[in-house]
Parts: structure tokens; sequence; C-alpha cells
């Protein structure tokens, strides 16, 4: 008989075979040692022969550059589900994730230059991904009747898996969504990312970046959000910015990767990218894809804290939670949009710094004060028409717990030295930003129940608090790093800025006197619109925002005395604005709503002229009650975001 031997058909592929014939043939021996992706794939593993050099890789993961992983036999590890053996997307039951069905086979076999994702179409698998895990689990509430099993696969739906996966292996093809740019330039976006928006958005974990186990998927929305948050060069940022957006949009449709928590993460992510105002209908803007993002999130049950427990990282889990959380809260105030995420539906605890990779992580900080904010921004939600108000004791609540939130700030975040100096900290600017957005918010939609002179008052404080944080801001060029999101809130802090001057000129004229714009108002407004002036250029849509406030402000210092309420403001709830409702809440301690240095904006010693006990009774007939609706209709205004 013939002795086995080894024949090498291909270079570093090599097969074993023997003389035993079998139908005419040649039958060929299995190697009991390969590679979990060779296995999968179906193709000839040299594992056997590399253990001992080459770093113990296989020559075809060494040509791919990925990880290559020994697989272990059955029947010394029966608990193994080998890839190749995973249920297709039609064989799960509903308990596991749509987006768990196997790799197949490559269709494409062509090495890749430096630089270049792999062309396989083999679905990117997290390497750790173990089926009994609840990431990979569908979330089924403990009320429903639903089954956690499902019917077992036909021949329809395994025919109809085919012809799908046939489809997203083209897409990928024609779009070349798996090519990445050059590692270095992969390193240095990701790594904008950390940098700059980590704090805001602490959805990945740098070991998920590592060389050995990342996500194509992931790698190309972290690219887009470092793209984003580069320096403009005019068109040719954004083009580069829609590369990377395109291609990973192509990658999610295709059910290319196939770990949920990683998905989410890209998701997160691809919500960051904005083009067009909200006033265009279209599925490609932060508001679709922090829904989608939402839903995924309710599908594998993010929503729920008993689901915690068996999370393979149920800290980034809960970050991804709350980054969802904080977004949809911010989306539904400045749209005037309906909530996807109710606080009865949302048990989940609120982070803290365990939950971080780096405990001790200043980043994580401001994440974690960012978050506690935002569930004080719910409670003010959903904005309400005009005739509709809380009730005075809820509406004291939240300012009670806006006045807690600033004096509970830790020490480690500091925005004044000993000598009442301001220590310059962009993320802790930014945060501080939108606590004076959530007061102006708050007053918008509840100063009613208030004496006209304290609303006024109070949010022209934090809208020169706000405007003065992003001036510091630009001084450094650190207002290339904010997210669209922040147009809404320039956008917000221009209004009582407006409202003052148009108070005042009204006043003036009522009295007979010569009247002068407010310089101070002038000068905050100015640099809000250079701001926003300097952001058109990576985010167009600010245009329209930036040309209404003009034409206000241009409108207000022209009329004078023809300066009355716009029609669509008396229209919608102008009887509630009756002089004659003399009822008003008393605000107690409103210097405790700002318990910072006074340096911190010119406006600030206005808090002084606040006269609780004046104010508690009776109204100040001398002051014309100007809602920031009749001032500047919110409601016509598409501000892109």
């Amino acid at each position: 008989s013939l002795v086995p031997y080894a024949k090498f058909t291909v270079p570093g592929r090599i097969m074993v075979a023997d003389q035993t014939l079998r139908n005419g043939r040649m039958r060929r021996s299995r190697s009991r040692v390969v590679c979990e992706r060779c296995h999968s794939r179906k193709v000839k593993c040299d594992l056997i022969l590399r253990l001992h050099n080459n770093g113990g890789t296989c020559t075809n993961c060494k040509e791919r550059a990925e990880p290559c992983q020994k697989r272990e036999h059955r029947k010394a590890q029966r608990e193994y589900i080998p890839l190749s053996q995973v249920p297709r997307q039609t064989d799960l039951p509903p308990s596991y994730s749509l987006r768990t069905s196997p790799s197949g086979p490559s269709f494409i076999d062509e090495s890749v230059g430096p630089g270049v994702a792999r062309r396989s179409i083999v679905p990117d698998v997290s390497p750790n991904l173990d089926p009994a895990k609840s990431d990979i689990q569908g979330y089924i509430g403990e009320f429903s009747v639903l089954s956690n099993h499902g019917p077992q696969p036909s021949e329809a739906s395994i025919a109809l898996e085919s012809f799908s996966r046939s489809v997203e292996e083209q897409t990928v093809v024609a779009t070349e969504a798996d090519h990445l740019p050059p590692q270095s330039k992969v390193n240095a976006l990701t790594e904008i990312y950390f940098k700059y928006l980590y704090h805001r958005m602490p959805v990945v974990n740098r070991r998920d970046v590592v060389p050995a186990c990342h996500s194509t998927l992931l790698l190309q929305s972290l690219c887009l959000v470092g793209s984003i948050l580069r320096h403009p060069r005019p068109m040719k940022s954004l083009l580069e910015s829609k590369r990377y957006y395109l291609k990973a949009k192509a990658l999610f449709y295709s059910n290319h990767e196939h770990d949920p928590i990683t998905i989410l993460k890209a998701l997160c992510l691809l919500a960051l990218w904005n083009v067009t105002p909200p006033a265009v209908v279209t599925l490609d803007n932060s508001w679709n894809w922090i829904g989608l993002a939402i839903r995924f999130a309710f599908q594998i049950g993010l929503h729920r804290e008993s689901t915690y427990y068996q999370r393979s990282d149920p800290g980034c889990a809960r970050r991804i939670a709350w980054v969802l959380y904080s977004q949809d809260k911010l989306h539904a105030a400045c749209f005037g949009r309906p909530l996807m995420i109710r606080s009865q539906d949302f048990d989940v605890r609120p982070p803290c710094v365990t939950d971080f990779e780096d405990h001790e992580s200043h980043q994580a900080r401001l994440f974690i004060l960012y978050a506690d904010l935002m569930t004080i921004l719910e409670k003010m939600l959903p904005l309400q028409p005009r005739g509709v108000l809380i009730g005075s004791d809820e509406a004291l609540s939240i300012l009670s717990e806006l006045k807690n939130w600033a004096a509970n700030i830790s020490p480690a975040i500091r925005f004044f030295d000993g000598q009442g100096n301001r220590i310059y900290e962009r993320g802790s600017y930014e945060v501080l930003v939108w606590y004076f957005t959530c007061i102006i918010t708050f007053f918008h939609g509840h100063g009613r129940l208030f004496h006209p002179s304290v609303t006024s008052t109070i949010t022209l404080v934090a809208s020169s608090c706000v405007i003065r944080l992003y001036q510091e801001m630009d001084y450094r060029d650190d207002i290339n790093y904010l997210m669209s999101i922040n147009n809404w809130s320039m956008m917000l802090a221009s209004l009582p800025q407006l409202r003052n001057i148009r108070n005042e000129n009204l006043n003036a004229h009522s009295e007979d006197q010569e009247w002068s714009p407010d310089p101070l108002s002038i000068e905050e407004l100015e640099i809000l619109l250079e701001i926003l002036t300097q952001r058109t250029v990576k985010f167009p849509g600010v245009k329209a925002i930036v040309e209404r406030i003009f034409r206000c402000k241009g409108e207000i210092l022209s009329h004078g005395r023809s300066l009355d309420p716009l029609p669509e403001a008396e229209e919608r709830g102008g009887a509630m604005w009756d002089s004659n409702w003399r009822e008003y809440t008393t605000l107690p301690r409103v210097h405790e709503l700002f318990p910072f240095e006074w340096a911190l904006s010119p406006r600030m010693e206005l808090l002084a002229t606040i006269d609780k006990d004046e104010f508690s009774t009776g109204i100040f007939e001398g002051f014309t009650d100007w809602s920031i609706d009749n001032l500047l209709d919110l409601n016509s205004l598409t501000p892109f975001v």
C-alpha cells in the first residue's frame, strides 16, 4: 500500500490525502488541528505546521491579517458550537437576535493590500460570542404570552436566507464597504473620538479597536465620527465623512456584524451624522439612527436592569443605554417630538465610575453628571402647548433638582480656582453649558408660573453664561469639537438676549424716552452669531439659524413701537397670557441655581435685583410679558441639529 503524502496545491495551503479509494476518487484525510476561521470557510488550514513557528498563525489568517484561533474538537469541548453549525437567521428562535446568523463561505478569495480590510464576505463575528449570553438574546417581557422557542426551520426559510445572504454579499462587494483606510489613519480617527467625544458618548471600549479584535462596522463608524470632529477643510471633509457614513450604513443593512452590542455602538456613532435640516424628511439623520438604536436596545433588553447581571460587559451596555436615554431627551426637547424612552419603561440604574474601563477617568465623571442632568430634563418634557402647564409643586421640584445637581458637582470637577479665576476644561464647560440650557428650557416651557421679571432675569443670566462658556471654548478653537445638537443650545441662548432688547425698547417707548439697545445683549448676540457662522462650514444647515437670529435682531432694532406679538403666538393659547392673571409662584433661593463665581458672566449681578417677596403676588405693571414663542416662533423655525 502507498503511504500518506502531503501535496501543496496552492502556496501556503496544504492538502493531506491517503490512497484509499472511494467511488473511484481519492479520499482526503481531515486534519485534526485547524483554526476557527478556516473551518468556518471550509478551506484548507495548515495550522498544524505553524504551531511552533510563524507565531502559531496559519497561512490563510496571516495573509488576511486576521486572528488565528485553534479549533477545539467537539469531543474535547462539547459546549462549544462551531461557527459553521450556528443556526441561520431563519433557524433562530425569537429569544435570539435577528443578527446572529453564521458566517458562510467566502465567494471571493483575493489578497488585500496594506490598510485594506479583508475582502472576504464572511461577516464579522465577535471572538467571544457566547450564545448563552443575553447579549445575543431577544428580550421578551415577563408578561408576554409569546414562547421563547421558535418553530423549526423549513426548506423555504433556508432558501430565503440563502437569497438574502447573496444580496447582502453583493452589496458589500459593490460598495467596498469592508475597505478601511490605512491603519495609521484608523488609529488617528479613533483617538480623536476617545479624546474629544468619549465624555459625551462613551459607547466604545479601547479594547474594541485593537487589531486582533475589531469589527469593520464599528471601525467605519469610528472613522466617520473622527472625520466629523476634525477641523473642517471646506467641502473635502464632508465628502470624506460621507464616504465613511455610506460604508458603515451598507455594512449595517447587509447584516455584516452579528454582535448586538457592537451593532448598538455603531448605531450610536452613526447618529452623529446630520447633513439636512429637520424640515427635510429623510432617514439619514440622527433622529432615525437614534430611533433604530433605541428599538434595537429594547429588543435585547437594555432598558431592564434585570438583564444586566448575565451580560458579558454590563458596564459598557449600561453606558450605551444611558447614551440613548440622553440623546432621546435632547432631541425631544429640540424638535418637540415624542419621547421614545419613557421613564416607566426604563429602570436601568444610573451609570457610575465602575461602569468604565478607567474608574478614575475625568471623562467618566463628566458623563455621570451629564446623564444625571438628562433625567432632570426629562421631567420638563414634553414641552406642552401654551394652554397646558404643570403644577407649581412639580415645577418647584424640578428647580430643586437643578439646584441639587449644581450643588453636588464633584470637587474633582472645578470651574474656578481659589482666587476666583476660571479653570478651563472643555468637557466640564460643555456639561455646564447643558445645565444652563436646561434652565432656559424649563422657563421656556413653565416660566408662566412665575413672575415675568423673575423669568426674564433668570433666563437672561443663564443665556449669558452659555454664551460666555462658548466664547471661552472659541478662544481655544474647541468649538470645532461640539456636535450638531449644540446648535440648538446656541439658538436657545439667543432668545433671552433678543427678548431683553425688545422689552427695553418697548418700555422706553411707553415712557416716551430715548432708547438705545442694551450694549451687553448686542455684544453677546454678536459672539453667538460669530460662533454659529463658523459652524456653517461643518454644518451647512446652521445658516438658517444665523439668518433667523439676524433678521429678528434687525426687526427689533428698527420697528420701535410697531413691535406687536406674532399673530400665530396669540392663536396658540393667548388667553393664558391674560394680564389679569395675578397669581404667581414664589421662587425661593434663586441664587442656588447659579452657585458659581460671578466672573462666569457679567450678568450674574442681576440676580441681586430679584426680590422674591415683591414678586410673590400681583404683577409688576411696568413689565410687558413677552414669551419666547412670541418673540421667535420656534414652531416655524427649523434649526439644523
